[in-house]
């Protein structure tokens, strides 16, 4: 398959090169004057967990990289994996200039498709990378879980959903296909801000996991978080990766320490990220929704001073 991946960021690039040592074509498409580390191809150190063990891979990616889509040979599927705040400045490039290509949007959302909608009409999909990592002196440290959530907006052919999920299959991917991507999407960025809130109150990533007290204050901000999501009209208590997060905190927290005490691409994950801007921004999105429609949120806010001193910078 044709593929273009927008941007050379941390998500793209782990899919990129997943994508491509699974027989694709793979192009990146990047902003003028962008995309040096991609040009000049990076290092990939990535911890693969997609077999029964976690395999340590190294790899240089060099793919070829575009700075223009319109009067490109056409490809068969976009995927793009962008910033959150980013995506309104992406979307206009993708209704001009990718023709009758699938789009595949990869990332975070905390808005409705509405404004999705209203560029890109019925041409997308939504799915979520279950992967990450961070740069450090150019080269990429990441890890790679073994499964993959895909969704659509109301009204998408679950033909295309399934077209996109064989792609995903043949990387030895475990798809997993949400029936409301969109409630799924909303809980699980609440559930961002409220870890990313109390591990930046415990002093980092590491302090956070290693802590089943400092844990069990995360569950609680992931409740305050939720709220919203309950605000807006959503009952979370239907979706799934929400109701652990329902049980005694203390139990959740206890279970939560033991996975990422023998999960290690799952740590990595959580601990390779350095997009300080990023989390502030998901972070302080959930707490000005809060304020906006009105409610308590005592642990969630008693996070910000932390959140708010975090680095902006990516290594």
């Amino acid at each position: 398959m044709r593929i273009c991946v927008v941007g050379s960021g941390v998500i793209g690039t782990i899919y990129g090169l997943v994508l491509t040592l699974a027989g694709n074509d793979v192009t990146h498409y990047v902003r003028p004057g962008s995309g040096g580390r991609l040009r000049a191809g990076v290092d990939v150190n990535l911890l693969d967990a997609r077999g029964e063990a976690p395999v340590e891979t190294s790899r240089r990616y060099s793919p070829p990289v575009v700075e223009r889509l319109a009067g490109k040979p056409a490809f068969d599927l976009i995927l793009a994996s962008v910033r959150h705040d980013a995506l309104p400045t992406l979307l206009p490039v993708l209704a001009d200039g990718v023709g009758d290509a699938e789009i595949l949007l990869f990332n975070d959302l905390w808005t409705s498709f509405e404004p999705i909608d209203a560029v890109l009409g019925e041409r997308y999909l939504w799915g979520f990378p279950v992967a990450g990592g961070g740069f450090e002196d150019g080269r990429l440290e990441a890890a790679l879980l073994g499964t993959v959530r895909i969704g659509s907006p109301p009204g998408a052919a679950a033909a295309r959903l399934q077209s996109v999920g064989r792609l995903f299959g043949g990387c030895g991917l475990d798809v997993e296909f949400e029936p409301n991507i969109l409630s799924w999407l909303w809980v699980h960025f609440a559930t961002e801000a409220g870890i990313i809130g109390a591990a930046a109150k415990a002093g980092g990533v590491a302090a956070f996991l290693d802590d089943v007290e400092q844990i069990a204050n995360g569950v609680l901000a992931v409740r305050d978080a939720l709220a919203v999501v309950t605000a807006r009209g959503i009952d979370v208590a239907m979706v799934p990766d929400a109701q652990m997060f329902l049980a005694p905190e203390r139990e959740v927290a206890a279970a939560i320490h033991q996975l990422y005490a023998i999960d290690r691409a799952a740590r990595k994950i959580m601990e390779r990220h350095t997009g300080g801007a990023e989390l502030k921004r998901i972070y302080g999105d959930v707490v000005e929704t809060r304020r906006r429609l009105g409610g308590p949120m005592p642990t969630l806010a008693a996070c910000r001073p932390f959140v708010e001193a975090l680095p902006d910078a990516r290594g």
